[in-house]
């Protein structure tokens, strides 16, 4: 299916830029889905620096659109060329800025204002969940990161990071271990975690490195299985087998908290950036592993989950017509 693609401004608290993706075939009214990055430094893409560019949100956003459906990428407040402080921008700033986008396609004469869909990666599902009990939307498709708060994913990469530091093999291992550094782990994290919450400011020194103390305040005091419970349209949520920075076994709670229509999966062989991959990484390993999946495509198994669910939910059969031809 061809498609077209227009720079568009979202106006939140300052001027958000992202990328359109229009397919040449839609019915007057279209559904749409915005799509919302991880934690970190992400421009629209998934691009963080010269070194570490995911590609993730381009590659999605270029499946959605041959699927027949319209799509919102977008560079976080501060990254890229959106305007604004990105240190100093906290998991409610966040929050504003998705749902200034959800309002900006719905403003839109292309897209059916009911049927706008949040799709959120990581960091990107606590923001979904939010936006979706503040906003009414026609779904919610949470990827690598549902029903889990930060304080919980990263008490859990603390673990595995200890237990990987334990089992590391060769020089390295021996040499962590010699200097008990797996014994340091949650008491150097503790310390950490302990002077941004008794912080007041957005931004702090930790090391003589600033820090986002705001974000890693707000994020920590927010529950978002409480957001789930109040969810109200269809949910859908993906997590791969071998994630070690998002939990998959907490998705079988997913029915426990959203009362109405909810999905989930666990996807073998996939990681935390929704590729295949036949071994799981270490906490060790995990930054160069995820340089190396960027060149990869998407899992085809979450592509035919996000079809299936998509169609099932928002596709009419003149649509679904359309695309087979």
């Amino acid at each position: 299916m061809t498609f077209r693609e227009k720079e568009v401004t979202i106006q939140s608290k300052g001027a958000l830029k992202g990328t359109l993706s229009i397919p040449e075939y839609r019915e007057e009214k279209a559904p749409a889905i915005l799509i919302i990055s991880g934690s970190g430094k992400l421009e629209r893409n998934g691009k963080v620096n010269k070194k570490i560019d995911l590609k993730l949100y381009g590659q999605i956003a270029e499946y959605l659109t041959t699927l027949g459906f319209i799509n919102l990428r977008y560079d976080k407040r501060g990254v890229a060329a959106s305007e604004g402080d990105f240190l100093s921008t906290g998991l409610w700033d966040l929050v504003d800025d998705a749902q200034a986008a959800v309002q900006f396609l719905k403003s839109l004469p292309e897209v059916d204002p009911e049927k706008v869909i949040v799709l959120g990666h990581s960091e990107g599902c606590t923001i979904g969940t939010a936006v979706a009990v503040r906003e009414e939307l026609g779904g919610l498709i949470l990827l690598s990161g549902a029903v889990e708060r930060l304080s919980e994913a990263t008490k859990r990469q603390r673990d595995i990071t200890k237990e990987d530091i334990i089992n590391a093999k060769g020089f390295q291992g021996k040499l962590l271990r010699l200097l008990g550094v797996q014994n340091k782990v949650e008491k150097q994290a503790q310390k950490y975690i302990d002077k941004v919450m008794n912080s007041s400011k957005d931004v702090i020194k930790v090391s003589l490195i600033k820090t986002n103390a705001k974000w890693m305040r707000e994020h920590f005091t927010y529950d978002v299985r409480k957001d789930l419970a109040k969810v109200t349209c269809p949910v859908l949520a993906i997590t791969g087998e071998r994630d070690i920075q998002a939990n998959p076994e907490v998705l079988k709670d997913l029915p426990l908290y959203v009362k109405g229509d909810s999905e989930f999966h666990v996807v073998e062989n996939m990681g935390h950036s929704c590729k295949y991959i036949s071994q799981t990484s270490t906490m060790l390993t995990v930054k160069k592993d995820i340089i190396a999946e960027s060149k990869l495509p998407i899992h085809p198994e979450l592509e035919k989950l996000l079809e299936n669910w998509l169609q099932g939910h928002f596709v009419s059969n003149s649509q679904k017509e359309s695309v087979i031809s």
